[in-house]
Formats: structure tokens, C-alpha cells, sequence
């Protein structure tokens, strides 16, 4: 290209940082964003955002961290897609606490969370068995106006059933329907594994009987939960009626 005398433009060399990136390869990716300033470039928020990623993919959060100081520090402005990338990669190393501090920050500067940001974090709160935490966050967000998905409902479920709180489940489960939200496979496991663990076989059997009435095929770890439930109340022939 350079040879024919064409020189690349930001653009360009954005997709090559982002295919390096996406390689894993981000020493390269870093390679290009040298290149960009020996050809007098100006990087734009996508190149920081592409290179944010890449370092959160590969594990390096905390060069992901530096890199998005140095980025506001000289002056450019992260958009959602920078907090997003950067608020999943701070709950995926369990720093849900920096993550929210984040949260923070987004709502000073003007650029508001939406679904995406909320999920990270109450999924990373849920993880950490903060269940308190996550449903305060759950209710910042609703009463922001933004509409909760499945993946916002499912990892509270899991957390409730962990801690043993039915009634709570049952509460929230009516709440997602009411909401419109449909169950998938991995919402409907968790409630039978919740009714399992209170001893509701029969109400397990009956949410498995209802999510195929529903159009949603359960999997192995749908029956093996069932299975589970009926194992712990010694109704052997039953756990061979969900296997064959």
C-alpha cells in the first residue's frame, strides 16, 4: 500500500490494531499505535477502546487501568463502549468495588451506564454473594428507566437460590415474567434447582414440564439437577424416569 505511494489513515490502521487484538497479539496492536504517531496520526477513542480490550481479554486488567488514566489524562474522551469494556474487566478479576467507583465517574462526566454496565457489575456482586449490593444496584438501575434482561435477573436468581431465599426467588421470577422478560434454559435451571434444594421436587418437575410448554428445550444440567432433587428425597425410580 505505502509502496504505491497510498499512506494509511487512522482508520485504517485501526482495523489492523483491532485484528492484532483480536489475535491476542496486542504488543502488535501497540506496535501500530507507534506507527500512528511516527505518520504524525492522532489516535482516536476506538484505538484506546480496540487496545482497552485486548489488554482486558489477555487477563492484563491493571494495564488496561493504566491505559485508560493515560488516555483521559491526554485529553481524550471515553465513550460507554471505553466504561463498558473497562467495568467488565474489572468485575471479571473480582474488583467489583473499583467497578462501581466507575459507575460513578460515568455518571459525572455525563455518559450514562446502560444494561450492559448494570449486568456486569450485579453479576460480579451476585459472584462475590453480595446479594444486598446487587439488588440496591438493581434497583438504581430500574429506577433509571432501564429495563432489566434475563441476564440482569438470572445471576440474582442464582445468588438467591445459593442463599436459600424462595420466597424471594418466587417474588422476582413473577417480576421478570410481569416484565415481559422470557426465561431461557439457564433462568428455568436455576429456579429448579432452587425448588430442589427446598425440598419442592414436585414444584421442580412442574417448572421443567411448564419451560418445554414454554418452548424452551431443557439441557443435561436442567435433568441432572432434577435428578439431584429426586436422589436427595430417595426416589430412585423417579431420577430413572428423568434418565430414560
Amino acid at each position: 500500500m505505502e509502496l504505491l505511494g497510498i499512506y494509511p489513515d487512522v482508520y485504517t490502521l485501526n482495523i489492523r490494531l483491532k485484528c492484532f487484538c483480536h489475535l491476542r497479539r496486542v504488543g502488535f496492536g501497540f506496535s501500530v499505535l507507534g506507527r500512528m504517531f511516527k505518520l504524525g496520526l492522532q489516535p482516536n477513542t476506538a484505538t484506546f477502546n480496540t487496545l482497552i480490550n485486548g489488554l482486558s481479554i489477555r487477563g492484563q486488567v491493571a494495564q488496561a487501568v493504566r491505559l485508560f488514566d493515560d488516555m483521559v489524562r491526554d485529553g481524550y474522551e471515553p465513550n460507554l463502549i471505553t466504561y463498558n469494556t473497562m467495568v467488565n474487566g474489572l468485575c471479571k478479576i473480582g474488583h467489583t468495588t473499583h467497578a462501581i467507583r466507575l459507575i460513578r465517574t460515568m455518571e459525572e462526566r455525563v455518559c450514562a451506564p446502560n444494561i450492559v454496565t448494570y449486568n456486569a457489575v450485579i453479576d460480579s456482586l451476585c459472584k462475590d454473594k453480595l446479594v444486598t449490593e446487587a439488588l440496591n444496584l438493581f434497583s438504581e438501575m430500574t429506577g433509571k428507566g432501564i429495563q432489566p434482561d434475563v441476564f440482569t435477573y438470572s445471576p440474582l436468581l442464582h445468588a438467591m437460590s445459593n442463599t436459600g431465599q424462595w420466597e424471594e426467588i418466587v417474588t422476582l421470577w413473577n417480576e421478570m415474567l410481569a416484565n415481559n422478560c422470557k426465561p431461557d434454559v439457564i433462568s428455568y435451571t436455576i429456579l429448579v434447582d432452587a425448588a430442589c434444594k427446598e425440598g419442592k421436587i414436585s414444584v421442580a418437575n412442574d417448572i421443567v414440564e411448564r419451560m418445554i410448554q414454554n418452548g424452551v428445550q431443557p439441557n443435561t444440567v436442567t435433568y441432572n439437577v432434577l435428578m439431584d432433587g429426586y436422589c436427595c428425597q430417595g426416589k430412585m425410580d423417579e431420577a430413572r424416569n428423568v434418565l430414560n
